[in-house]
C-alpha cells in the first residue's frame, strides 16, 4: 500500500442559528451560565472542533447508508471494502482489515468572523400542570458567526477500485470517489445540524468547499538551504 495524494478542502462554516458545541464545566457559579460553549484556551474564542465535524459527518453518513450495528450507539466497523463509511473514516474497533488507515483529517475550525455568544434558557413543561420546570441558561455562539473549514483526505493505491455514486446518479471511482463521500458528509451535516439541541433548531449551518488543493512539497523559498 502507497499513498500517492494529500488532497485539502478549503471553505468555511457559517452558522445560521444560535449553536453549542458543549465547553468545560468544571466550575459551578450561582447565578451562572449552566451549559457553556466550547472556547479556546488562549484566545477565549468559540471554535468547532474537528470532532465534532468528523463525528456527525460519520453518523450521518452511517444513517443514510443504513450502517448501524447491533448497537446503535457504535460506528459502523464491518471493514468491507465497499463501505464508505469504514474506508473513509476507518473501521470502528477493527483491527485486522484490509482498508488500510483513515483517509479523513478534521482539523480544527477557528473563527474567521463573529463569534459572539448568545444566552438562551431552556426549561422542561410540566404538561399537567402546564407550568415551567428545571429552568437552566445555555450559552450559544450567535448566527451569523464564520470559522475556518479545512478536510485533509489520504488517497491510497488501493483506493483505485473504490466507487460511490451520490449527487447525478454518476458512479465516481478512486479518489474522486473518496471525494464525493467528503461531499456527502458535509451535505448531510448541512441537513442535520451540529452541536447539542439540533432537534430544537440550534446548529443550523452552511458548508462552502471554496476550493481542494493538493499537497506538495516543500521546495525553493520554503525549504532551509542546510536542509537535506
Amino acid at each position: 500500500m502507497r499513498k500517492i495524494h494529500h488532497l485539502r478542502f478549503i471553505g468555511h462554516i457559517k452558522l445560521l442559528s444560535g449553536t453549542r458545541i458543549g465547553g468545560s464545566d468544571d466550575i459551578l457559579q450561582i447565578g451562572g451560565t449552566d451549559l457553556t460553549c466550547i472556547k479556546d484556551p488562549v484566545t477565549g474564542k468559540p471554535y468547532i472542533p474537528g470532532s465534532s465535524l468528523k463525528g456527525r459527518m460519520r453518523s450521518a453518513l452511517e444513517r443514510h447508508h443504513g450502517r448501524f450495528g447491533k448497537n446503535p450507539q457504535e460506528p459502523c466497523g464491518c471493514a468491507r471494502l465497499d463501505c464508505p463509511v469504514c474506508r473513509v473514516f476507518g473501521p470502528h474497533k477493527k483491527t485486522d482489515h484490509n482498508l488500510g488507515p483513515s483517509r479523513i483529517l478534521v482539523r480544527d475550525a477557528p473563527l474567521l468572523e463573529g463569534g459572539q455568544t448568545e444566552l438562551k434558557t431552556e426549561s422542561i413543561i410540566q404538561r399537567q400542570a402546564n407550568t415551567a420546570q428545571h429552568p437552566r441558561t445555555v450559552e450559544r455562539v450567535a448566527p451569523g458567526s464564520k470559522f475556518a473549514l479545512e478536510i485533509g483526505l489520504q488517497v491510497f493505491d488501493i483506493d483505485a477500485d473504490f466507487t460511490y455514486r451520490y449527487a447525478d446518479d454518476r458512479e465516481f471511482r478512486g479518489w474522486e470517489a473518496l471525494r464525493e463521500v467528503v461531499y456527502h458528509g458535509l451535505d448531510l451535516v448541512e441537513d442535520c445540524g451540529i452541536g447539542s439541541g439540533t432537534s430544537k433548531g440550534y446548529g443550523s449551518v452552511e458548508i462552502t468547499v471554496e476550493r481542494i488543493v493538493r499537497s506538495e512539497r516543500r521546495r525553493g523559498a520554503g525549504r532551509p538551504r542546510d536542509a537535506v
